[in-house]
C-alpha cells in the first residue's frame, strides 16, 4: 500500500522537527522533510512532490520567494513567515500552486486552522495508521536534519529517562 500521509517540507528557520510547528505536524502523522535554506529546497523540490512547503521568508541563500516558481502548476500549498514582534504572520504563499502571495496575512491561530485544512484534504485519502512508530521523516543532508536528528535522540532519551522514573 502506498504512504499517503501529507508530505511537508520545512524550509530555513522552519526546519526543525523539535519546533512546536515541527510537533504538530508530526502528531498529524506529517512525512516531513527538512532543508537549511532555499538550494537545498529546490533540491527536494525537483526530486519529489510535496503536499505543503512551510518556510521563514529569509533563508540563509535568499527568500522565500524564490522556492515559488517550481511550485507553479502544482498542487503544492506552500506558506512562509514573517516575525513579528514576539509572535509571527503567515502569508499564503501558494495554496495548490496557484499565487496567492497578495493575500492578507494570517496569525498564528488563523494559520493553524488554514494549515490543518490543507493537511486533513491529504489525510482523509489515508487508511495510513497514525502511531509514532509509522512517522517517517525524509532526510535530505545537511545541516538542519543533523540537528533535526539530534533533537529527536535527545527527546527520546528524556521521554525514557521520565518514563523510568514515573514507573518506580
Amino acid at each position: 500500500m502506498d504512504d499517503v500521509r501529507a508530505s511537508v517540507l520545512l524550509v530555513g528557520s522552519c526546519a526543525r522537527k523539535s519546533s512546536p510547528l515541527g510537533r504538530h505536524l508530526l502528531k498529524r502523522g506529517c512525512n516531513l522533510s527538512l532543508a537549511a535554506g532555499k538550494e537545498e529546497a529546490i533540491e527536494l523540490l525537483q526530486r519529489r512532490r510535496f503536499d505543503v512547503v512551510l518556510s521563514g521568508f529569509r533563508l540563509p541563500d535568499g527568500t522565500a520567494y524564490e522556492l515559488m516558481a517550481p511550485l507553479r502548476g502544482t498542487d503544492t500549498s506552500m506558506f512562509f513567515s514573517f516575525a513579528v514582534e514576539d509572535s509571527c504572520w503567515w502569508i499564503t504563499a501558494m495554496l495548490q500552486g496557484q499565487d496567492r502571495s497578495e493575500e492578507a496575512g494570517l496569525r498564528p491561530r488563523e494559520f493553524t486552522m488554514v494549515l490543518d485544512e490543507q493537511l486533513s484534504k491529504r489525510s482523509s485519502e489515508s487508511d495510513a495508521p497514525k502511531t509514532s512508530a509509522n512517522l517517517k521523516t525524509d532526510y535530505a543532508s545537511g545541516s538542519a536534519n543533523r540537528q533535526a536528528e539530534a533533537d529527536r535522540r535527545a527527546w527520546e532519551t528524556k521521554k525514557e529517562q521520565y518514563h523510568a522514573t514515573n514507573q518506580s
